[in-house]
């Protein structure tokens, strides 16, 4: 029973990337970082951050969805913000994301298949060029920042200097435990435009908090700013993160 508690508070905080489509157009300077950078795989080790669990707008969402997948009926998902400290090529970076759980790709787990809606991924260009090309991720060359107040810390994603999203949790004693999972990151590919399937394995230690606050704070017409939070549900944080990031492959196989 507490390997299954630890596995769904893993499941619930969902450290894995999401990724979504992007055309080739955007940044001419990460498309540049990419030329620069080897594809996966990618190994990184030091992961450690906050998770948000969230119910989304389901009209925002599914406006952003490719046909042919479909989000989960409660139109749960989550806010992630956390940092990398060391890997193969990428790393370190820092990143703050959103994701939504969508139907059909369930991992071997039992977690929901993740599909980001947006993020921000760096300072270094290299990893935000790097995931666009490789997955199809839908992130910007920004940030984020883990900073600690009175009771527990708090969790900010940026992007060029103006904050876009942030979360402050409060940790609950002798709360952590350590965990692994498998997620099932799903996206459309850049150049086939083929729905694929990166599963993530992580493992790493998984502690409990009370969400203090949570806000998405981007301005109006940023992609953040698309996807309005019905319901903020809880939050947890992780601590000592590893992860392996693939090729994709298209989703069937």
């Amino acid at each position: 029973m507490q390997a299954r508690t630890t596995l769904l508070s893993a499941a619930a905080l969902g450290f894995a990337l999401l990724v979504g489509p992007v055309r080739a157009a955007d940044l001419p300077k990460e498309a540049k970082a990419a030329d620069q950078v080897p594809p996966p795989p990618y190994e990184l080790v030091g992961e450690n951050g906050v998770g948000v669990s969230v119910v989304w707008d389901e009209a925002a969402v599914r406006k952003a969805l490719p046909p042919g997948i479909e989000p989960v009926k409660g139109m749960t998902g989550g806010i992630n913000i956390y940092n990398v400290q060391r890997g193969n090529v990428v790393a370190p970076y820092s990143t703050a994301y959103l994701y939504v759980d969508i139907e059909g790709y369930d991992s071997s787990d039992g977690i929901k298949g993740r599909w980001m809606l947006a993020g921000v991924y760096g300072p270094q260009p290299k990893i935000s060029a790097a995931l666009k090309t490789y997955y199809g991720l839908p992130v910007r060359q920004g940030e984020s920042r883990l900073e600690p107040t009175a009771d527990g810390k708090r969790a900010i994603g940026s992007l060029n200097g103006q904050d876009l999203v942030t979360a402050e949790i409060k940790p609950v004693p002798n709360g952590c435990a350590p965990a692994a999972a498998v997620f099932n990151c799903v996206s459309m590919s850049r150049e086939t435009e083929q729905i694929v399937v990166n599963k993530i394995p992580f493992v790493g230690d998984i502690c409990k908090a009370d969400l203090v606050s949570a806000k998405v704070i981007a301005p109006s017409g940023d992609a953040f700013s698309a996807f309005p939070v019905a319901k903020f549900v809880g939050a947890g944080e992780f601590r000592n993160g590893a992860v392996a990031f693939s090729a994709p492959v298209p989703a069937g196989k």
